[in-house]
């Protein structure tokens, strides 16, 4: 009877190991993909929008306003950033921020949401028209606007870099670790 116990035990404790196990590799993969989509979204950022944006803490004004905090920002109050009339009137006519669907739109189609911008203004050949041909994809402008909230979270970009290396490994050690506790 003992033994038919300890057995009984025994099962259920690997069983529920297995579980802890599975929600563990459910939590970790869930955690490492969303930050590869902030990876994803910053290699978007800077190849399709800091041509003509500063995406840095610096807040530096080029082409574009800068892009720092961009996320819920009242549309047309960056400092020192000298907007077009289009964009101006558009502004000043309404309290528009710079939501995530707002966002979208924006980079979907600039002169459908404010038309006439200097954003809109697309020669065919340009680097500009190419990087708005690659926000054309859903998924890719998802990306985008998950980097652009996380942007003033994040104080550089270098830091973001080494924590998500450094977490992943402390994440694969700790899966090996525990794989070695359910086999053991």
């Amino acid at each position: 009877m003992r033994i038919e116990n300890r057995s009984i035990i025994e099962r259920a404790a690997v069983k529920h190991k297995l579980f802890i196990f599975m929600l563990m590799v459910v939590f970790v993969l869930g955690w490492w993909l969303h930050w590869s989509s902030i990876e994803k979204g910053e290699r978007l950022a800077v190849a399709n929008c800091g041509g003509c944006h500063d995406l840095s803490a610096k807040k530096k004004n080029k082409k574009g306003p800068y892009l720092w905090g961009i996320v819920n920002r009242r549309a047309g109050i960056v400092d020192g950033f000298e907007y077009s009339e289009a964009f101006r009137q558009f502004a000043d006519s309404r309290q528009f921020f710079w939501s995530e669907i707002n966002l979208d739109m924006l980079i979907t189609d600039p002169d459908k949401l404010i038309p006439g911008t200097r954003m809109a203004e697309k020669e065919s050949d340009s680097k500009h028209a190419k990087a708005f041909k690659n926000m054309q994809n859903l998924d890719n402008r998802k990306e985008l606007i998950v980097f652009l909230k996380m942007l003033d979270k994040l104080v550089y970009s270098h830091l973001l870099r080494f924590v998500t290396v450094a977490s992943r490994a402390f994440a694969l050690c700790y899966l090996l670790q525990c794989v070695v506790a359910i086999i053991a």
